[in-house]
């Protein structure tokens, strides 16, 4: 009876390890897919819907699958730089940094595109909306 339980806590630990592990994978190619997917959606947007036809829609689709492929976008080149210059520090906690700084990417861009369409940007206007990002970072690594 021992030698089953104890059997079955070292097969749980190896299961485990291997969850921990496939986590990382797996929380990976889900983002990979859904960026393929929000890609995907965004070209769709651009080739299949009009503006004038449709009105407040198409921009809500088009910003908003603009947004969740930069976002997606940038969290997987974030990630990529993270394991290349430092290989011991990807793990599923540290990739909340990443997501963090992706979604922030992401902001920055729409908002930047969404100034463009309503003709009001200037470059200086992007530096402050850029700031404003830098700050929202660095209030989160200070926290």
């Amino acid at each position: 009876m021992s030698k089953i339980s104890l059997r079955g806590i070292i097969v749980g630990e190896i299961l485990k390890r291997k969850i921990q592990f496939m986590t990382l994978q797996s929380y990976l190619w889900g983002l990979r897919i859904g960026t393929i997917i929000s890609f995907a959606a965004f070209c769709a947007v651009i080739f299949l819907t009009d503006p004038l036809d449709i009105g407040n829609v198409a921009f809500i689709l088009f910003y908003s699958t603009f947004f969740l492929t930069i976002s997606g976008l940038g969290v997987l080149v974030l990630t990529w730089l993270w394991h290349k210059m430092a290989k011991d520090m990807l793990t599923l906690g540290e990739i909340g940094m990443a997501v963090r700084q992706g979604i922030l990417i992401g902001i920055f861009a729409t908002v930047i595109v969404g100034m463009q369409q309503m003709k009001i940007l200037l470059w200086w206007d992007a530096l402050i909306v850029l700031g404003i990002m830098f700050l929202i970072e660095l209030y989160f690594l200070t926290r």
